[in-house]
């Protein structure tokens, strides 16, 4: 292709990517207010905490919260509500979209725009633009260090990389990859920013909690660190994750990745002779990066999965902290399949990956999100707590672990005057003036064994039962709900149980 002929398709290429943003931006945020529900409850819980956390400031150190990701939405989420927090969700999904057109310019694509349009149609990132959850943001943080690195920023990849922790748990494996590139690169210097991220998370959290006088502040971390070693939520195979890759990335884009990451192996770095051998050619080793950091993702979280660590439960969202690089890898498969076959449409590729989920939407509805059994049965306790004005008064402070229930009542689960998590060591307790909600789902599963109440711990506590609920007949679960009450009222009186 002549150089004038490249400048005007790649001229073409940026008019359609900004169609595409257009269309995008619009189906994302007619499905942010046409959803008043969500994707999963852990977007309930994130939307919570950013919603309380100027309120709250333990929502800025939780390791559950995420204080990175409550740092950066917790304006829009106070003043602007649910709708507020999707748009800010979609914002960053076109941000890391012009972040990977310049990522794949730097690894020498020449038409690095597909990478951008592979990004806006992977099924399952679209349905993260209007999320509440962490990989979205994750993946711009992600993107923006390999894009740091690409230009040899080292300064400012070292402090991404500090504070990558604080949003999601990958971000520990990059602190260990961040500190190898810089040895390798000589830049001992900045490996003095990397731990700053975690001592500035531990000297805060430990202020906030009122500097607990049997650990030192610098082990905060470590004594509130919530994951249990053995996740409850079982294992699975070691393809699982691999099987579920065209959902995530979509089934054309799929493809084309395979093609693309064989492509980059090919021209990547040989095997190494030695270091100096390696350190050759600079876009040779972000070449290798653009395909060993996705993969790497898939392999670490198939790892988890199969051993049931680190409270892995299979979910395919995981793969979305590599977003960028999946698109990259499509968008390279893409171009050299193009250059060997002489396609002259190729661009109908990646629309047919847009499209696909499109059509099956259209045969199996999922979006707008409607109501799950979770949704029918906190919005059925609710009502009935707002029926029942005069146990309220009398049992004012509610424990629950389900978010759905948190988000109709619009209470902060950590305002300890009238909500509380459900914890096994509140559940012993059962303080006084407490009502107490059992959920059959989030009350046995989690990743915390603190978080893990059984119906024996409470009957052994002594808290009385006083209404249940169930799901409706003909819905396929087996989800129900109990309300307790705790045994003695504020006045220290026994209160008698009816239901």
């Amino acid at each position: 292709m002549t150089s004038s002929l490249l400048v005007s398709t790649q001229r073409r290429d940026r008019k359609i990517l900004f169609v595409a943003i257009a269309i995008y931006a619009a189906l994302s945020a007619w499905m942010a207010m046409a959803s008043p529900y969500f994707l999963e409850a852990d977007g309930i819980t994130h939307f919570l905490a950013r919603r309380f956390a100027l309120d709250q400031p333990l929502h800025f150190v939780s390791v559950w919260s995420r204080p990175l990701c409550v740092a950066m939405y917790c304006i829009p989420a106070k003043f602007g509500g649910l709708i507020a927090t999707r748009l800010m969700s979609l914002g960053l999904v076109v941000i890391t979209a012009m972040l990977t057109i310049a990522s794949a310019r730097r690894l020498g694509l020449r038409r690095p725009v597909w990478a951008g349009l592979f990004l806006l149609t992977q099924p399952l990132l679209f349905a993260h633009s209007f999320s509440e959850l962490t990989e979205v943001p994750f993946a711009l943080l992600l993107g923006s260090i390999f894009y740091c690195y690409q230009r040899r920023w080292y300064g400012p990849m070292a402090a991404l990389v500090a504070i990558a922790p604080l949003g999601r748990p990958e971000g520990f494996g990059l602190l260990l990859a961040a500190a190898v590139a810089l040895v390798l690169h000589r830049r001992y210097a900045w490996l003095l920013v990397l731990p700053l991220g975690i001592l500035a998370w531990d000297w805060a959290g430990w202020h906030v909690f009122g500097g607990p006088k049997d650990y030192a502040w610098w082990q905060w971390l470590g004594h509130n660190w919530p994951y249990s070693p053995e996740s409850v939520y079982g294992h699975g195979r070691i393809t699982a994750f691999i099987q579920i890759l065209p959902a995530v990335i979509g089934p054309i884009g799929f493809g084309f990745a395979v093609f693309g990451t064989a492509a980059m192996l090919r021209h990547g770095p040989r095997p190494l002779g030695s270091v100096t051998r390696f350190f050759g050619s600079h876009r040779a080793r972000c070449r290798a990066l653009a395909w060993a950091v996705p993969l790497g993702v898939l392999g670490v979280h198939s790892m988890l999965w199969v051993m049931g660590k680190m409270a892995s439960n299979g979910e395919p969202r995981y793969l979305l902290v590599a977003a960028p690089f999946w698109a990259i890898l499509s968008a390279m498969g893409l171009e050299r399949l193009t250059r060997r076959f002489g396609w002259r449409r190729p661009l109908l590729f990646v629309a047919l990956n847009g499209l696909m989920p499109i059509a099956a939407n259209f045969i199996y509805p999922v979006f707008p999100l409607g109501p799950q059994n979770d949704d029918r049965l906190a919005e059925r306790v609710a009502d009935w707590l707002g029926q029942n004005a005069t146990l309220r008064v009398e049992y004012p402070r509610v424990f629950a672990w389900s978010p759905h229930l948190f988000f109709r009542l619009d209470v902060d689960k950590l305002n300890d005057r009238i909500a509380g998590q459900l914890t096994r060591t509140q559940a012993k307790v059962a303080p006084p003036g407490s009502l107490l909600v059992w959920d059959s789902v989030y009350s046995v599963f989690n990743s915390s064994e603190e978080y893990v109440v059984t119906q024996q711990m409470l009957h052994d506590a002594g808290w009385l039962p006083k209404k249940a609920f169930d799901i409706d007949v003909g819905l396929p679960s087996a989800h129900s709900i109990e309300i307790y009450i705790s045994p003695q009222d504020r006045d220290g009186h026994s209160s008698a149980a009816t239901q």
